[in-house]
């Protein structure tokens, strides 16, 4: 595979990327009651957004496992893009051993960079400025996701499941208001 293809490969992997990261914030953050709203206003996207939040272990779980693979695969294949083409662009100034580990270090210093800024935190901050818009945009390929990729987040959803259990923790979201909530809100 040339340079070109292995970059050509890493964007779309952070497309994907941000794809997750995107969809993991604005479920997280999406308020119900802005929920409720476009769903008054005719949104039915919202409503199924709002059961997503009901229970969110498998969502989140196909966020991870998006993620983590798509950034192990980005690391794969820009150190086997980027490491030869630095080392080859260093051969005259430094040691071969040298230029391996500093085409080595390069690499990893530009795919990751590029991941945590075009993959992460860019995503994430578009997603906070309007998680509802974003959330009921995200989730029918969410759910395609959920699909396709079903019997891992069933290993992976009963494995949190039983530490959860393990822990003595709840998977289910509490949305009480308390007396504290209404205190704030004035």
């Amino acid at each position: 595979m040339n340079l070109t293809q292995s970059l050509l490969i890493i964007a779309l992997l952070i497309g994907f990327s941000a794809f997750f990261s995107m969809a993991e914030i604005s479920l997280a953050a999406s308020r119900r009651l802005r929920l409720r709203q476009m769903v008054d206003d005719g949104d039915p996207r919202a409503e199924r957004v709002m059961k997503v939040q009901e229970l969110p272990g498998e969502y989140f779980t196909v966020v991870q496992v998006g993620q983590n693979a798509v950034a192990i695969l980005g690391g794969i294949v820009g150190e086997g893009a980027l490491s030869p083409f630095v080392a080859q662009s260093l051969q005259g100034w430094v040691e071969p051993s040298t230029a391996q580990t500093v085409g080595f270090l390069a690499s990893f210093t530009v795919v990751t960079s590029l991941f945590i800024l075009l993959a992460d935190l860019l995503p994430k901050r578009l997603s906070m400025a309007d998680p509802e818009v974003v959330a009921v945009r995200v989730h029918q390929p969410m759910q395609w996701c959920m699909s396709i990729f079903k019997p891992v987040v069933w290993f992976y959803s009963k494995c949190a499941d039983a530490l959860f259990r393990l822990l003595g923790l709840s998977t289910i979201r509490d949305e009480k208001i308390t007396f504290e909530d209404i205190v704030a809100m004035t």
